[in-house]
């Protein structure tokens, strides 16, 4: 009985375990060698794109951290105080830049080259994003008589540094956001927007490159035709008054409209009682002068 038993049991696993008689190829076998690397080719880079795309909101994760904690630092007591807190953590943070109605709030650093920050953030750690950066030969305080002091940022598409600056293109934002406030050392300045326009990176105007950021003026002739071909090249007409002798401040982003243009917002600071200002009497500038390379790039013919 027993061996009845075993010989069933045994009878059972040889059945259970033996060897199919025939079986059916699997669908991958029946596919053509060419058609294997290409669905190989294909799998490999749907892995690269997978990490790119994980590493790339893994970055920004990041940087909208360490843009939370400055902000965090920075409105945690006086000005004064918390930059130097900043300072601590890098010593080329020079100031803080704030405009209302943008995600612009954030801190200014500044590097002896002034395309270190468009690849570094503000704790120098390589990121796609950069910092907002002062011009390097500028200095914050105009110490050195500087009337016009520049800050950089790269455009970023989910609207970190200067990535909402294009808002000012739209005149109904310029109305309800004219103000630009910047903060370094013991101070507190308050500037008024008074000119958007867009210039080349590369030569334009026959050879003639426009500088929005010119630092010094001879005398007043020399800048009134300054201010004039500013006001000439502005998207929109404003109400703001501007004399030799006024600090500017102008902010500096990259633009799509053709390659090498760049979007530049000027402000000139104004006397804390002053921001009241009349800004509902702007208008949009119908014919704004703008660098050859759009007239070429849309087909028309140059006018100046």
């Amino acid at each position: 009985m027993a061996g009845k038993h075993s010989k069933s049991l045994f009878d059972f696993k040889k059945s259970a375990y033996a060897a199919p008689k025939s079986c059916k190829p699997s669908v991958f076998s029946t596919i053509s060698p060419p058609f294997k690397v290409i669905l190989l080719a294909f799998v490999l880079v749907l892995v690269a794109t997978t990490i790119l795309i994980t590493a790339f909101f893994m970055q920004s994760s990041s940087h909208d951290d360490i843009l939370s904690d400055a902000k965090a630092t920075f409105y945690s007591g006086d000005s004064s105080a918390t930059l130097k807190l900043l300072a601590q953590q890098n010593p080329d943070i020079k100031g803080w830049l704030k405009i209302d109605g943008t995600n612009i709030d954030c801190a200014v650093c500044q590097a002896k080259d002034n395309k270190y920050y468009m690849e570094h953030n503000q704790l120098r750690e390589e990121s796609r994003h950069g910092a907002l950066f002062l011009q390097n030969n500028d200095i914050i305080d105009r110490a050195n008589d500087d009337k016009n002091i520049v800050i950089y940022g790269n455009n970023m598409q989910d609207g970190t540094m200067f990535g909402t600056l294009k808002e000012y293109r739209k005149l109904n934002f310029y109305k309800s956001n004219p103000y630009i406030e910047l903060y370094y050392g013991d101070q507190a300045e308050t500037y008024a927007v008074f000119s958007v326009m867009l210039i080349s990176s590369m030569e334009d105007d026959g050879g003639r490159l426009y500088k929005p950021y010119k630092s010094y003026f001879t005398d007043d002739d020399d800048f009134n035709a300054w201010l004039e071909e500013t006001r000439l090249r502005s998207i929109i007409n404003t109400t703001i008054n501007v004399e030799n002798g006024d600090n500017i401040l102008t902010l500096v982003t990259t633009a799509d409209d053709f390659n090498g243009a760049r979007l530049v917002v000027m402000a000139k600071q104004i006397d804390e009682l002053d921001t009241e200002l009349n800004v509902y009497g702007a208008s949009f500038n119908p014919k704004p002068k703008y660098p050859k390379i759009w007239y070429t790039t849309k087909g028309y013919e140059y006018p100046y």
